[in-house]
């Protein structure tokens, strides 16, 4: 029989590298998604920094697949580097949409290797040695010799008991590896959700600062114009009041901060309007 502490390193040695592979699909899934976001930005600020973002994912994606064993997915993560590179420091807009879109076929191929190392894991040997009942110690001779049918019935009994014992810790460690999939799926879906939700409060994060930055813009202008229309007793209508704080924005989704600011602008023309006509009105 095996040594079953040899059994045991082996496995967790498995479950190590499985663990590892799942934790270079998430950095992968963020290289992807930043990647995205690089293609799709017309900022051209916005497309250098989201390749940045890019790189650093893959990086950490690269270190976890080499201690992981997935050398199937080395090779497209080197190209996508060379690729998102070249996208971070781009002489033009359109120079950095090129290698971003490379960068991104190549982070395709590499989920897709991605996906068959974390669904398929690593194998180990279980298979049980059995002893040898044919061997006879040539050394001692036997004070009784038994008879051939008691022999032979030991024998198959002995056998058949092997391999049922064999058939049922094959189906628990069936059984076992169908577990830890399942659980690794749903431990993969969580990690997607996290960081899905994690790009969209960076999104709601900038589209604050712009919005609110603009409101502000927007009264000042409105100040300095009724100013010059004489029309100062206006300015108090305005007193700011737009800023929130960023923790906020854990608690809505980014279509729920787009609808508040919004409705902010919208509420802060109808005070601009009103000012403007009780103004002429005078």
């Amino acid at each position: 029989m095996k040594n079953p502490t040899l059994i045991l390193l082996c496995f967790l040695l498995s479950s190590y590298a499985f663990s590892q592979c799942n934790s270079a699909y998430s950095q992968a899934s963020y290289a992807l998604a930043h990647t995205k976001k690089s293609l799709s930005s017309d900022n051209f600020d916005h497309q250098k920094y989201y390749a940045g973002r890019a790189i650093d994912a893959l990086n950490k994606t690269k270190s976890l697949v080499e201690s992981c064993g997935c050398k199937e997915a080395i090779s497209p993560i080197l190209d996508a580097l060379d690729n998102l590179t070249q996208a971070e420091d781009p002489v033009d807009w359109e120079a950095g949409r090129f290698y971003a879109k490379h960068g991104y076929e190549y982070l395709q191929t590499l989920m897709n290797k991605m996906d068959v190392c974390t669904s398929s894991g690593s194998s180990i040997n279980y298979a049980v040695e059995t002893p040898n009942t044919n061997s006879t110690n040539t050394n001692t001779p036997p004070t009784s010799t038994p008879s051939v049918s008691s022999t032979v019935k030991t024998d198959n009994s002995l056998q058949s008991q092997q391999e049922q014992l064999e058939l049922e810790k094959q189906k628990l460690i069936e059984q076992q590896r169908l577990l830890e999939e399942k659980i690794q799926r749903q431990k993969q879906l969580a990690e997607e959700a996290r960081i899905n939700r994690q790009l969209e409060l960076e999104e709601q994060l900038k589209l604050k600062h712009l919005a609110e930055q603009a409101l502000f813009e927007m009264e000042s202008n409105f100040k300095e114009l009724t100013s010059l229309l004489s029309c100062k007793n206006t300015s108090a209508i305005l007193q700011g009041g737009y800023a929130r704080e960023d923790n906020v924005l854990n608690n809505e989704s980014l279509a729920e901060t787009r609808s508040y600011y919004l409705n902010l602008t919208i509420e802060t023309q109808q005070k601009i309007q009103d000012a403007l006509k009780s103004c002429s009105s005078k």
